[in-house]
């Protein structure tokens, strides 16, 4: 007599939910949270509404990330976290400031959000992630751009008198405050942000930081 088939329903092995997409599936929710987050801060988004907004399920939400602060510190490393290990990789292989204004330059404009999500969530008093992005991404950036004007300087290309970290400073003002600016910038300047003007505009800040910091 043959074996009746098993009625019993096979409980399926812990893991992604079943259904979705794998790295996509992460990619989108990434995309979704940072203009969200962005829109309408990270405390103003539930993470339902994260995963509606990337058309996945909750569950995925907490498959990739756990929380909403795992959310949050996976964007922060995919996008600073990238930046940092670029610009360390342009001061390793003896790069100077044109490549380093590409990579700056280039994240700000390829992420409009960064702006809006790190006034609100770093910036503001009281901000939630101030700490631990200081302390994960800003921290390395001002061990390392100073070094580069340094290096300038010690080439005899800077002027000897520049102050490595007030340049720094300048420098970082000059690149980012365009893109904080720019709801109003550029309605009122005609800038479109595009890969023109983004090219247009590194090239036309290394100029201009050239010309006073040359010796």
């Amino acid at each position: 007599m043959a074996a009746r088939p098993s009625t019993r329903r096979r409980r399926r092995q812990p893991g992604r939910p079943s259904g979705e997409a794998g790295a996509p599936g992460r990619e989108a929710l990434l995309e979704a949270a940072s203009r969200l987050f962005a829109r309408h801060g990270v405390s103003g988004v539930s993470l339902r509404r994260v995963a509606e907004e990337a058309g996945v399920t909750p569950a995925m939400v907490h498959y990739y990330f756990g929380s909403k602060e795992g959310l949050y510190e996976a964007l922060l490393e995919r996008t600073f976290g990238r930046v940092l290990e670029r610009v360390r990789a342009v001061l390793e292989q003896g790069g100077g400031l044109a490549e380093l204004l590409e990579v700056l330059i280039g994240t700000f404009g390829a992420e409009p959000w960064i702006p809006t999500l790190v006034i609100r969530e770093v910036l503001s008093e009281g901000g939630r992630f101030r700490e631990r992005f200081v302390r994960g991404y800003a921290a390395g950036m001002a061990e390392l751009l100073p070094g580069l004007v340094r290096r300038e300087i010690e080439a005899g290309r800077f002027r000897s008198d520049l102050d490595p970290q007030l340049a720094f400073a300048s420098l970082l003002g000059m690149t980012v405050m365009p893109f904080v600016t720019r709801p109003v910038m550029g309605p009122l300047l005609g800038f479109e942000y595009d890969e023109a003007f983004l090219r247009r505009f590194a090239e036309h800040t290394q100029r201009l930081f050239v010309e006073g910091a040359r010796s």
